[in-house]
């Protein structure tokens, strides 16, 4: 009992070691021209969309959002990776995209996959394309940076990868990132909704003069 107790007591110092190595794993990739620090805390985030209840925490609400830290930390220039069931035309802040061969932030492409499948993007089989835009933008302490996409494709999903020291040093967590556009299994429109009530009320005034002539 007493052997059992010291080898603990021994363990615990490697535990406690171990611990920080764990909530600042590496979660970046280097890709392009851009390398990443030891440790990438996932508190970039992007601002601007409503939650999609999926892996994948929000969808895009217009054609705006802000990107900006949790704790107010600043950083010196913003990288913003994609990952999209399409290819990557569209343009953030008039800057297009640079393609990847994979997606630089490790983890993401399963929650992405999964979310694009659950709100009809895609397939089991989803095929994607990779990209990044460097905005060449910082953002201050306790500030914001916007940002405008113009013709993204519906199904692309927005990470942000913030740069401190010439380093990829902050990076987005799946629930703080961004997914653009409708699902194709999206909910009709009241327009739509009306024409077809009219067109069934109309069909059914047909069949009822029909019985009774």
């Amino acid at each position: 009992m007493l052997g059992k107790t010291i080898r603990r007591f021994l363990l615990l110092p490697v535990l406690l070691l171990l611990l920080p190595c764990a909530v600042f794993a590496d979660t970046c990739d280097a890709f392009a021209n851009f390398n990443c620090t030891k440790g990438t805390p996932d508190i970039a985030r992007l601002g601007g969309g409503s939650p999609s209840n999926q892996s994948v925490g929000f969808i895009l609400s217009g054609n705006q959002f802000s990107v900006f830290t949790a704790n107010g930390r600043p950083a010196s220039d913003v990288i913003l990776v994609a990952a999209s069931v399409s290819p990557l035309t569209g343009t953030l802040n008039g800057a297009s995209f640079t393609s990847l061969q994979n997606f630089p932030e490790k983890g993401a492409i399963h929650a992405i996959t999964e979310s694009l499948e659950e709100m009809g993007f895609c397939s089991e089989s989803c095929k994607l394309s990779f990209g990044f835009v460097d905005l060449h933008s910082a953002i201050a302490a306790n500030g914001s940076l916007k940002v405008t996409e113009n013709g993204l494709a519906p199904g692309t999903a927005i990470y942000a990868m913030l740069i401190v020291d010439g380093k990829v040093k902050y990076v987005t967590p799946n629930s703080d990132a961004l997914l653009v556009g409708n699902s194709t299994g999206s909910v009709p429109e009241p327009a739509t909704l009306t024409m077809l009530a009219s067109g069934l009320i109309g069909m059914a005034g047909l069949v009822r003069r029909k019985m009774l002539s």
